[in-house]
């Protein structure tokens, strides 16, 4: 257990240093310019749609398999809990940056950008594990699973083009 809590604290120390920078970032970002020079040439509807959309799948996911663990008294892999945590951190930051998104107001484009490029990467980053999984512990690959994800992928990455193609003008 003493071997366990230098490594906690790493993660304790990284986790707040990432959320004190992201903080900095985000207070230095001009969202009333950012609003103006997206506004009308993105599509923030669509984009914020998303972001609700994937949230609200995340959470049904989340509660489906910790309802699951419960009706019938079976404990949740440790696998499956470390994922349900890491959506229920995600999830209100998409469902929040998703409506203000569509709301039109000057944060949600601020927030939009990075949110819909931390979901694209979240599903770049499933995309590869998906078969390296099965390659490198024999796990069984499942088609269905990396077509879906794959979908999900493309419906995160279409408005984030969209997004930063208008941004880099």
């Amino acid at each position: 257990m003493a071997e366990k809590l230098p490594t906690v604290s790493l993660y304790l120390a990284l986790v707040l240093l990432s959320v004190c920078a992201l903080v900095i970032l985000i207070a230095r970002i001009d969202a009333a310019t950012t609003r103006q020079r997206l506004a009308g040439a993105t599509p923030e509807r669509i984009a914020g749609s998303v972001l609700t959309g994937l949230s609200a799948l995340f959470f049904f996911r989340a509660i489906g398999i910790l309802t699951r663990g419960i009706a019938y008294h079976t404990p949740i892999a440790r696998t499956d809990s470390a994922v349900d945590f890491a959506d229920l951190s995600i999830i209100p930051l998409w469902m929040i940056g998703g409506i203000l998104l569509i709301l039109r107001k000057a944060f949600g484009y601020v927030a939009g950008i990075g949110l819909l490029f931390q979901a694209s990467m979240l599903f770049i980053a499933l995309a590869v594990f998906l078969p390296l999984q099965s390659l490198l512990v024999g796990a069984p690959f499942r088609l269905a699973d990396a077509v879906a994800i794959l979908l999900m992928g493309t419906v995160c990455f279409v408005p984030l083009v969209l997004f930063v193609r208008v941004a880099g003008r």
